[in-house]
């Protein structure tokens, strides 16, 4: 456990599309978090490894994180506060948003419930036609804070990381 007046570093990035010097690279985009901006924060929790801190400023608007936090994610494996990710799709710039569909423990555990279909073309014998793209069998749906009228619809394939958000400092 953390004793709340210890102080951690972690590192800034800035997930901002205006950034001039960040290009996309169609891998795995981990020079985004080669960072020479450090800050010190005290966490009151004792936070997974390979963390960073994100700034929340401008067009975000959360009521889980206000405007000037310290939005803390991790690179690995954690639980999300209230489902929040940042996320990095291929040739896209970062960004930081609500993952909306997540697996139930009953879902997942495979307490899935059934479902009675009327028959289509894919039924009849021979057919070829699927009423259902390929495409959108694995897709990930996220509400991205900067634009959040409307939903993002992510392939799997595309999404190169997701961290989830470990720590908020108000």
């Amino acid at each position: 456990m953390v004793k709340k007046n210890s102080k951690i570093s972690i590192p800034l990035v800035s997930f901002s599309s205006s950034q001039e010097r960040w290009e996309p690279d169609g891998e795995r985009g981990e020079q985004i978090f080669q960072s020479n901006s450090y800050t010190r924060i005290s966490p009151s929790m004792e936070l997974p490894g390979s963390c960073y801190g994100v700034r929340i400023e401008g067009g975000y608007q959360h009521p889980f994180l206000p405007q000037s936090c310290l939005a803390v994610f991790s690179k690995t494996e954690a639980i999300a506060l209230e489902n929040i990710y940042a996320v990095r799709v291929q040739d896209e710039f970062p960004f930081v948003g609500k993952w909306m569909q997540r697996e139930t423990p009953e879902r997942s555990l495979g307490g899935r419930r059934k479902v009675f279909m009327v028959p289509t073309p894919m039924h009849l014998p021979g057919s070829q036609v699927s009423p259902i793209a390929p495409s959108l069998h694995q897709t990930l749906l996220f509400k991205d804070f900067a634009s959040p009228e409307k939903l993002k619809i992510l392939p799997a394939s595309k999404v190169l990381w997701k961290h989830p958000l470990v720590f908020v400092q108000k």
